[in-house]
C-alpha cells in the first residue's frame, strides 16, 4: 500500500492548453527537452514535409503543420513521473480536447505576449474552471514584441477572474529580452540563444545588482526592468499556494519557447504547484488514487494509429491502484472481465509495452473493440466514473458515400470514427435522405479529419455538404410534455436526436435561439446534456 502511495505522490499530469500559434507544440517539445526525453527539439529542426514535432503522428498532423489528435507524452524528471497530455491545437478542434481535460490534474495555460487572451483559450480555460483545475500560465514569445506586461496580468484577472501572481519577471523583450528574474530566489537567470533552439540554453545566475545584469541590458531595459520588480514588490501581494491549487490563483511565468528561456523554470514549478492525483467520485463514493484496487476510465479512442497494423487504443487514466500487465478488469458497460495483456505507453508513432502504471498514468490498450470513451475499467465493479461531459457542437454537415460499390468499407470507416467520438451522428426527426448521415462536431477540421481518414485508412471517398446550423441546444427534463410539438419553430431551425436519443434543437443564429427562449420560456434549453436517468 505504501509503496502505491509513494508512487501517485511523485505522479504529475497536466495538459497544455492555448490559443492556436501562441507556442503550445513547440512548449511541448521544449518541456520533453528539458525532461531528458529528448536530445535534440524535432519542432525547431523540422523542415517543411521533412519531419515533424514527437507529439504529431497523423499524415494530416505532418502536411499542416498542427496537432489534431491528443498525445501522451510520459517522462521522468527530478524523481517525479510526468504524463504530459498533448491536446490539439487548431482552431477548429473537436470535443477530443476537452475529453483530454478530464484525464489531467493541472493545466499550462500558453499566452502569446504579443496578443493577449484569446478565444480559444477563453473557450479551454472554461472548460478547467468548470472542472476546477489548477492552472500555471506561461507568457510566450517575449523575444518579439509584447503588449504592456502589466496589462496583460490585468487581463488575466479581469478577463478570467484569476488572481495573477507573476513568480518571475522578463529582463528586457523583444530582442531586448535576456533572461527572467526570479522573484522567489531574488536571482536573475540570464540565457544564451542557440541555434534554432534545438538545445538547452546556457544560462548565467546572478543578482539583480550583479554588475552581469547591468550589462546584459541596455540602460533604458534595465532600469524599466528594475522598476517594475520594485513595483510588485511594493504592490505586497504574496503567492496563495491553496488557493493556487483551487484554481484561484495562477503562477505566471514569462519566457519564450522557441529559444527555451524559462522553459525549466515552468518544469520545475510543475513539479511544486500542479498536485499530484487526488481522489474522485464514482458511483461507490470517492476513490482514493492509494486505494489498492485497480479503476479507471476511458477518455480518447484512436484507430489506426499504426498503419501497419490498422489498430485501434483506447486511452485510460489510470484513477486508483495499481495497474499490472494481465491484470483482469471488470468493464463497466457490458459487466464482461477483461484481461489487460496489451497496454501500451505510446509517444506519438512509437509504443513501448508497460508492465505496470499508477494513479495519474495514461495507458494505451490496444485492441480492445468492446471499449468506448467513457467506460470504466475495474478489478471493483461497484466503481463506475462519469467523468466525460459532452458539449454542444457547433458544425454540422451531411456526409454520403459518392461510390455506391465502396458502401461496406464506407459504413466501416464511418461507424470506427462515430466510436472514436471524431464526430458525432445526430438523427434528424424528419430523416430525409437516408443514403446520408447528419454529422456534428465542435470544430469544422472534425470534418476534414473524417474525410481524410475515410480516404487514407479505409480507400473510400466522401461528399461533405455543410448545414447551415450554427447552435445546438437539449430539450431539457423541466419542458413540459408536448411543449415541443406545440410551437412553431424559428425559420431553418431543426429537432434532432443525439446517440443516446435525447432531443435537441439546432438554430442557424444566435437570435433564432433567443427568440424561441424568450417566446416559449416552458421549453427549457440546455448547454450541456440532461442528466443520465438511472
Amino acid at each position: 500500500m505504501s509503496d502505491i502511495k509513494t508512487e501517485v505522490a511523485r505522479r504529475r499530469t497536466f495538459a497544455i492548453i492555448s490559443h492556436p500559434d501562441a507556442g503550445k507544440t513547440t512548449l511541448t517539445e521544449k518541456l520533453l527537452l528539458y525532461g531528458g526525453a529528448l536530445q535534440l527539439a524535432g519542432s525547431v529542426t523540422a523542415r517543411k514535409n521533412q519531419s515533424s514535432s514527437a507529439s504529431d503522428w497523423m499524415e494530416l498532423e505532418r502536411k499542416r503543420g498542427i496537432s489534431v489528435s491528443s498525445t501522451v507524452l510520459q517522462f521522468d524528471y527530478e524523481g517525479h513521473r510526468i504524463n504530459l497530455l498533448d491536446t490539439p491545437g487548431h482552431k477548429d478542434f473537436s470535443e477530443d480536447t476537452y475529453r483530454v481535460l478530464t484525464a489531467v490534474d493541472a493545466a499550462v495555460m500558453v499566452i502569446d505576449a504579443g496578443k493577449g487572451i484569446e478565444p480559444q483559450t477563453l473557450k479551454l480555460f472554461e472548460v478547467c474552471r468548470l472542472r476546477g483545475i489548477p492552472i500555471l500560465t506561461f507568457m510566450n514569445k517575449l523575444d518579439r514584441e509584447t503588449r504592456d506586461l502589466l496589462e496583460l496580468l490585468d487581463e488575466l484577472e479581469n478577463q478570467l477572474q484569476l488572481h495573477p501572481y507573476p513568480v518571475n519577471w522578463p529582463m528586457g523583450v523583444g530582442q531586448r529580452f535576456k533572461g527572467v528574474y526570479d522573484r522567489v530566489t531574488k536571482q536573475a537567470h540570464m540565457f544564451e540563444r542557440t541555434v534554432r533552439g534545438a538545445y538547452k540554453a546556457p544560462v548565467q545566475v546572478a543578482g539583480i545588482d550583479d554588475p552581469a545584469v547591468k550589462e546584459a541590458l541596455d540602460e533604458d531595459s534595465y532600469h524599466h526592468f528594475v522598476e517594475q520588480v520594485h513595483l510588485l514588490e511594493a504592490a505586497g501581494a504574496g503567492f496563495d499556494a491553496a488557493d493556487a491549487l483551487k484554481g484561484g490563483t495562477t503562477p505566471v511565468y514569462f519566457g519564450s519557447a522557441v529559444n527555451n528561456f524559462g522553459v525549466q523554470m515552468l518544469l520545475d514549478a510543475l513539479l511544486q504547484h500542479a498536485p499530484a492525483p487526488a481522489a474522485r467520485s464514482s458511483t461507490a463514493g470517492l476513490i482514493q488514487p492509494d486505494r489498492e484496487s485497480f479503476s479507471g476510465f476511458v477518455f480518447k479512442i484512436q484507430a489506426n494509429m499504426d498503419p501497419k497494423h490498422r489498430d485501434r487504443v483506447a486511452f485510460v487514466r489510470v484513477v486508483s491502484g495499481k495497474f499490472t500487465r494481465d491484470l483482469t478488469v471488470t468493464h463497466s458497460r457490458t459487466g464482461k472481465s477483461f484481461r489487460l495483456a496489451n497496454a501500451h505507453k505510446i509517444f506519438g508513432r512509437d509504443r513501448e509495452i508497460i508492465e505496470e502504471a499508477y494513479a495519474g498514468d495514461v495507458i494505451g490498450l490496444v485492441g480492445y473493440s468492446d471499449f468506448g470513451i467513457g467506460d470504466t475499467l475495474s478489478e471493483d465493479p461497484k466503481v463506475v466514473y462519469d467523468e466525460i461531459p459532452r458539449f454542444a457542437p457547433e458544425c454540422f454537415a451531411r456526409i454520403s458515400n459518392p461510390n455506391p460499390a465502396k458502401y461496406k468499407p464506407f459504413a466501416k470507416g464511418l461507424e470506427q470514427l462515430l466510436r472514436e467520438g471524431v464526430v458525432r451522428a445526430l438523427t434528424p426527426r424528419d430523416m430525409g435522405d437516408s443514403k446520408t448521415t447528419l454529422l456534428a462536431a465542435v470544430g469544422p477540421l472534425q470534418f476534414e479529419v473524417a474525410q481524410f481518414r475515410l480516404q487514407s485508412e479505409y480507400g473510400v471517398d466522401s461528399r461533405l455538404e455543410p448545414m447551415a446550423w450554427t447552435l445546438a441546444r437539449w430539450v431539457g427534463p423541466n419542458t413540459k410534455p408536448g411543449a415541443v410539438d406545440a410551437v412553431a419553430l424559428p425559420m431553418q431551425s431543426a429537432r434532432v436526436k443525439d446517440e443516446e436519443g435525447s432531443e435537441m434543437i439546432l438554430f442557424p443564429t444566435p437570435w433564432s435561439l433567443q427568440y424561441l427562449s424568450e417566446k416559449h420560456p416552458e421549453i427549457e434549453l440546455l448547454r450541456l446534456p440532461p442528466a443520465k436517468t438511472k
